[in-house]
């Protein structure tokens, strides 16, 4: 019987050949330059890195393709731009981000997470020509973290409850939050406007600090109340209690590949490989345990993806 790693390099060959008679003649369309290498980059956090070094090793052990690292490139416009551009070939895009923010971006709520990601799809291939792969199933949402301790001080559990207790007047505490999420329409000026508090914004005293130092300034009292990712193990690691988004204001944020159309069309065999990693992280104990080996063990972020395709039988 053929190993699932001899049958994605199959499927990739086949793809490869089949697409021959689609992409033959079009060097001069698609630049020569494309065919055979693949630049895979990411955001600067460590999910995003752990994702596109899965990308990264699951091309370099089942294609023919040069494979180049590009990872922690910088935040989402950065990487979109840079995929957009062919200036690199993929990286794994978050639905919730991609109909938020990238452009056109899309006001209307799309909660349910199938119809959130044939939306992203068809909006990433019609606009920009960039093809959207099989998408991991777990949920990386923003949340809003604090301390038990100030939880139950202040009665809030809800974003409903959080928005109340601020337009009351009770603005004399710290929010930390990474710089990106303060300006997009997604993060937090959305998350005011939505639950009614954004009259109270300019009493409130912000801070923005690096997204993986959140959890540990709350945890150590430097603020009360925090923006963060639903999969960071550091939320259990130091007893975080979440505050609730009660009506949905954050759509669901699926991860997957992200590549230039340019790109694919030049190496159709990367099309196999790339779509076997994402249904395989269908939870999010699975990838906050992988987030753990990276930031609470600091172990080499290539080093884990490999280990976990491996161990799926990608490798």
């Amino acid at each position: 019987m053929r190993t699932r790693r001899e049958l994605l390099r199959a499927g990739g060959a086949a793809v490869a050949v089949a697409g021959m008679g689609a992409t033959a003649g079009c060097a001069s369309v698609f630049g020569a330059t494309r065919s055979g290498t693949v630049q895979v980059s990411s955001a600067r956090y460590p999910e995003s890195i752990l994702l596109s070094y899965m990308a990264l090793e699951s091309l370099r052990a089942n294609t023919d393709l040069t494979v180049v690292d590009e990872t922690a490139l910088g935040g989402t416009p950065m990487n979109f731009r840079a995929t957009t551009d062919g200036e690199v070939g993929l990286y794994w895009m978050y639905t919730g981000g991609a109909w938020t923010t990238l452009p056109p971006v899309k006001d209307r709520v799309i909660s349910n997470p199938e119809k959130l990601y044939r939306a992203v799809k068809r909006k990433m291939q019609r606009q920009h020509d960039l093809v959207y792969l099989n998408r991991a199933p777990y949920n990386n949402t923003y949340i809003l973290i604090t301390t038990p301790e100030w939880a139950k001080k202040t009665g809030v559990k809800t974003m409903t409850d959080f928005a109340e207790y601020v337009n009351e007047g009770n603005t004399g505490f710290t929010t930390v939050m990474g710089p990106e999420f303060r300006t997009r329409p997604d993060g937090w000026p959305g998350l005011a406007n939505h639950y009614g508090f954004a009259d109270s914004l300019g009493a409130l005293n912000l801070r923005s600090v690096g997204p993986s130092l959140t959890y540990q300034i709350i945890a150590t009292s430097g603020a009360e109340v925090g923006v963060g990712y639903s999969t960071n193990p550091n939320i259990g690691r130091y007893g975080l209690e979440t505050i609730a988004d009660d009506e949905r204001f954050f759509p669901p944020y699926n991860p997957a590949p992200l590549i230039n159309g340019e790109t694919m069309a030049e190496n159709p065999s990367m099309r196999a490989p790339l779509n076997a990693i994402g249904p395989t992280i269908d939870s999010t104990d699975t990838i906050m345990r992988l987030n753990g080996e990276v930031t609470l063990k600091n172990r080499n972020p290539q080093t884990v993806a490999r280990e976990y395709l491996r161990a799926e039988g990608l490798l």
